[in-house]
């Protein structure tokens, strides 16, 4: 039975297919004009790990693995990388994940800068990465530590926390009952409209303030207390610098080390005067610590408090002339006795001026 055209067309194109499929699974590694340099890893496990899973330096893909079998107990791992990769002798290789649903790659560092260049067909230093199942088991061994642990400490704090339930409870049955500050804020409507009203002095007073009403509003907003400040404060430095430059008394006292050697000397000859005070020394010594003084001037102004009780009571020749009114009067009749015998003197000579005086006293 002959094929006719469209059979023949039909079958040249699916046998095209089936050749075009496995020429793409042969040659997919296949790169004629481009250099690989093949390169040995040994890892303790490669789990996920496949041949022809990508080789990654800092994520750029630059190789791919060859074949993935077991020697001497390990894995060994055959890979290749193109020209632009630099395999050097302290690089790390480790199996990494690309992504949470099991991808991985094997990644290859740099390497130190110094390090050489290890030759094709070397082995690279490998670094154990964990997998799924470590992962897994880290996970559950931490789960269980962080939950026992939990559970512990909530069995431990039973007691104390249901002690604290009570007291929240009681707590908000007394506040629902109002009793308590809290309660009464809570079910007192007068201690709200309370607290409004002050709330609106507030913003009244803070109102007056912003607008410089009083006088913290004049403290706040008047720019001339703040320049009266400032001038206070540019006075204060100008005597401050004159202190410093030994201005004044005070400035003096502050720079010239001679006033204070005199100011310590005067001391000392304070100190030496109030020892010898306090000794006993000298006349205001003796009057501060001897009683003998006082005792004598205790009796000196008893005798006078004596003599002027006699004066006062008309004793003697001083107390009469203190209290008698005839010796003033006697006197002053003397007195004019004698001013007519000088009348008399001045209108008469010498002889008669002595028998007109005679004649007047007598």
């Amino acid at each position: 039975m002959s094929m006719t055209v469209e059979q023949k067309v039909g079958m040249f194109f699916l046998f095209a297919l089936i050749m075009l499929g496995v020429m793409i699974e042969l040659v997919e590694d296949w790169r004629p004009f481009e250099k690989q340099f093949d390169y040995v890893a040994y890892f303790d496990s490669s789990v996920g790990l496949r041949a022809g899973d990508p080789v990654r330096v800092a994520g750029v893909e630059v190789g791919k693995i060859r074949g993935i079998a077991i020697e001497d107990s390990r894995v060994k791992v055959d890979f290749y990388v193109d020209e632009t990769a630099v395999v050097k002798k302290d690089s790390l290789a480790k199996i990494r994940q690309t992504n949470l649903l099991g991808g991985v790659f094997l990644g290859l560092g740099f390497g130190t800068p110094q390090s050489q260049v290890l030759p094709p067909g070397g082995v690279v230093i490998t670094e154990e990465s964990s997998n799924v199942d470590q992962l897994i088991n880290n996970l559950d061994r931490n789960q269980e530590r962080v939950l026992g642990s939990l559970g512990d400490m909530v069995q431990d704090s039973r007691e104390p926390l249901t002690r604290v339930v009570e007291r929240l409870d009681s707590v908000m049955d007394k506040i629902d009952s109002g009793e308590g500050t809290l309660g009464r804020l809570v079910n007192k409507p007068e201690l709200f409209d309370e607290l409004l009203a002050l709330s609106t002095r507030m913003n009244r007073l803070l109102a007056k303030v912003e607008s410089g009403e009083g006088t913290l509003g004049k403290l706040l907003t008047d720019s001339h207390l703040y320049e009266n400040l400032s001038g206070t404060m540019d006075n204060l430095n100008a005597v401050s610098g004159r202190l410093n430059a030994g201005e004044g008394t005070l400035g003096r006292l502050l720079v010239e080390e001679d006033l204070y050697e005199e100011l310590i000397i005067t001391l000392n000859g304070l100190r030496d005067i109030t020892e010898k005070v306090n000794n006993g020394q000298g006349t205001l010594g003796q009057l501060v610590n001897d009683d003998t003084l006082y005792q004598d001037l205790s009796e000196g102004i008893g005798r006078l408090n004596s003599i002027a009780a006699k004066i006062d009571n008309g004793d003697g020749t001083l107390g009469k002339l203190v209290n008698e009114d005839s010796l003033y009067r006697d006197a002053q009749a003397t007195l004019h006795k004698v001013e007519k015998a000088v009348d008399g003197l001045s209108d008469t000579g010498p002889v008669s001026a002595l028998g007109v005086v005679l004649g007047t006293l007598f």
